[in-house]
């Protein structure tokens, strides 16, 4: 929270009208000079100057103006770096844009309708409320302070002396470089427009007209820019017009155009009037883009102000509504941005609307378990939000890096996502790690088996390849305020980059990083904690040339829900090539980027069949340029009956030899019973236990003692029995 201490209210006693110039300064308490306002009035206009004391810790984000008692404002203008608004007709706020920083003084132009009115200001630092207690001061209009008998020295004042001397003549507002105007070009009768000026005389006094109808009045800013919200009036009617401003003097600067007639009348016959609505995606991620919307009346100009954290101005943009009323700004956040809550403040001059968004991890996956530990035979439930209504996929890995349970599960129409995973009683003890990818996006998260689970590091890249002029975003996890390291290692193996990476409470962290001096070549982001390390690789200029290409997976067959490992080679080293599956019904189901290194070999994990994988003949494929190539991936069915084979397709052996029985359909971690029979008799009995994918295999010594002959090996489970012939020679 700053420590800007604003102790004191002062009155301003503005004297409008008088014939004299009036100056009057009114400071601070003595105790806290931290503020000072002055009030200068000149040609009719007061110009307010703030000003935040070198000697104060904080900046001044705000400044209200509120007349007391009697008279109302008529019109103020400001500099660029603030807004304005006009609240009620007696209170002005203003807000900053870039805050006024200790050392520096902002000044405001008002006009009221009365001659010498009494004022109060405060400011605030945009985090404590309001500060100080508003008073109020003697009124200047009335009877005049004690002074000296020359009228000069100390509790002199001027306010009030009359004098025969003639005001001077206001000032050219008007320069032969002045330039204005309005948005829209063509406006309608009893529409809203934006009146846009430049180069004129600071603070000037100006009028604007229709023709010989006056529509507003407005001063320019300190650097002679203005820029102002006025109402055409209803009475004008279509057809050319000139749009002229005028100064005090008569100078004139024109600008023609035509009035429109109104677009689309109500049945009798006025004009619609569309409220000013904002439309804001409640979630961003860092380096996301998303649209700023709404509607309001055709034609009118809306203001858009975004808001940090803490309520203080990022930006302000300016856009128009079209002719059906819709208005859009698309809104980047960079990839540094904090997270937390921020605003969006819309203004079309007359109605003001404000939304929040949250920017959180740059992930569309959240997900948490029910617990940090669980005990084998219990059951793991993980809950969290995902995009709605697409697939979300969970594989689990023990802590011998076997996968043990892999799953599809959908997503709500509301974003919630779950699984739950009955660990076995004979579950391993030790962390596991869950991995939810959704499309590109994947999360990684731990629990732990009979133990707390110990907090890895990982680290996931945004692409796997990239050009020179692109900035790769390493979105990292680790223990909380931990701090990682991070080494580039360019295609030699030689250290190109190194930094640091500081983790906050929630223990992940985005990083980006340039790529303008990195030659085309295979290169190797290095994530290192403790004795942990991470390496992820990617390619940088890399073209599609690769080339022959062969493909081959490391099974001829595969259940829903298997993992594919892919493996190949290139004829050209260092190229891109694009990896597609494409099940029985000719539907890609995933498709991803991957690249051969500098021997010429390529390999993918990055498939995963759905848990409701149609059984039949599917395709992978291996694209680059125009070179390409395709092999068949067989899909079985999950609920088929357990399989048998043997090593030796001949099925003869001898005593004394070693048997591989094998097979798959068997169920998930099922039991298998194998026994080895002649004709009714049991000759050897061999109890295994199938994968998490059905998978089964054991071996078997054919006993020396053993007669020739053929013999029968049986294998049965939860699904079902298998058989096949052994001949013992």
């Amino acid at each position: 929270m700053s420590n800007v201490l604003l102790k004191s209210v002062i009155v301003l006693v503005l004297l409008l009208g008088s014939i004299f110039t009036t100056y009057a300064t009114y400071p601070a308490h003595a105790d806290s000079q931290f503020v000072t306002v002055t009030a200068t009035n000149t040609g009719g206009q007061t110009m307010i100057s703030l000003s935040n004391s070198a000697n104060n810790t904080g900046n001044i984000v705000s400044f209200t103006l509120q007349i007391n008692g009697e008279g109302s404002f008529k019109s103020f203008n400001i500099q660029n770096d603030w807004t304005g608004t006009k609240t009620s007709p007696t209170t002005l706020a203003f807000s900053a844009i870039e805050p006024l920083a200790p050392g520096n003084t902002i000044s405001f132009g008002i006009k009221t309708d009365q001659l010498a009115p009494t004022m109060t200001w405060k400011t605030s630092d945009g985090e404590s409320g309001q500060i100080g207690i508003p008073q109020t001061n003697i009124n200047p209009g009335g009877p005049t302070s004690k002074q000296s008998d020359n009228g000069s020295g100390p509790g002199s004042s001027q306010i009030g002396k009359t004098t025969d001397t003639t005001p001077p003549p206001p000032p050219k507002g008007i320069l032969d470089t002045s330039t204005f105007r309005i948005i829209p070009s063509t406006p309608a009768p009893n529409s809203h427009i934006r009146v846009i000026g430049f180069s004129f005389s600071p603070q000037a006094n100006l009028d604007l007209y229709v023709g010989s109808d006056k529509i507003g009045s407005f001063s320019s800013d300190a650097n002679g820019n203005f820029v102002t919200t006025i109402l055409v009036p209803e009475s004008e009617q279509p057809g050319s017009v000139n749009f002229v401003l005028k100064d005090q003097q008569n100078n004139q600067k024109s600008f023609s155009t035509n009035i429109k007639a109104a677009s689309s009348r109500s049945n009798n016959g006025s004009v619609p009037n569309i409220p000013l609505t904002l439309d804001v995606n409640p979630i961003y991620h860092r380096g996301e883009t998303n649209s700023i919307n709404g509607t309001d009346n055709p034609g009118s100009t809306v203001t858009i102000t975004l808001l940090d954290t803490k309520g203080n101005p990022i930006t302000t943009s300016v856009v128009q509504a079209d002719k059906n009323g819709n208005y859009e700004m698309k809104n980047t956040v960079p990839n540094d941005r904090d997270f937390g809550k921020y605003s969006v403040t819309v203004s079309d001059g007359k109605t003001q609307v404000t939304k929040q968004y949250s920017v959180v991890t740059t992930h569309n996956i959240s997900v948490v378990p029910s617990a940090t530990r669980y005990e084998p035979g219990q059951t793991v439930v993980i809950n969290g939000t995902s995009i709605s209504n697409q697939i979300v996929h969970f594989r689990v890995t023990d802590p011998t890096n076997q996968v043990v349970y892999s799953k599809d599960a959908n997503v709500t129409s509301n974003g919630i996502v779950s699984m739950t995973y009955e660990l076995a009683s004979s579950a391993v003890k030790g962390t596991y790690e869950v991995t939810v990818t959704q499309g590109t996006d994947l999360v990684t998260i731990f629990f732990g088996v009979g133990q707390e689970a110990d907090q890895h590091i990982t680290a996931t890249l945004d692409n796997l390849s990239y050009q020179n002029t692109d900035k790769p975003v390493i979105s990292v996890t680790g223990p909380p305020f931990s701090t990682l390291n991070l080494i580039i290692v360019d295609p030699s193996d030689t250290q190109k980059f190194a930094d640091i990476i500081n983790l906050g409470s929630s223990g992940q962290a985005t990083y980006s990083f340039n790529l303008t001096s990195y030659t085309p070549g295979i290169y190797a982001a290095v994530v290192s904690h403790a004795e942990e390390k991470v390496e992820k690789s990617f390619a940088v200029g890399l073209s599609t040339n690769t080339g022959k290409i062969k493909l081959s997976t490391v099974k001829s067959s595969y259940l829903p829900g298997d993992n594919i490992i892919i493996i190949g080679t290139t004829e050209n080293t260092n190229s891109l090539l694009q990896l597609s599956l494409t099940d029985p019904n000719g539907q890609v189901i995933k498709s991803v980027q991957t690249f051969s290194d500098k021997t010429g070999h390529f390999s993918s994990f990055d498939f995963i069949l759905p848990s409701i994988a149609t059984p039949g003949t599917w395709k992978l494929d291996g694209t680059s340029g125009v070179n390409h190539s395709s092999i068949p991936i067989i899909v079985k069915s999950s609920t088929q009956a357990i399989t048998i084979s043997l090593d030796r397709p001949s099925g003869a052996y001898t005593a004394g030899d070693i048997v591989t029985i094998s097979g798959g359909s068997a169920g998930v971690t099922a039991s298998v019973e194998i026994t080895i029979n002649s004709n009714s008799t049991l000759i050897d009995k061999l109890p295994t236990t199938a994968t998490n994918r059905g998978d089964y295999s054991t071996a078997w010594q054919v006993p020396r003692t053993v007669n020739p002959g053929v013999y029968t090996v049986q294998a049965s489970s939860i699904t079902g029995k298998a058989t096949i012939s052994i001949t013992i020679q």
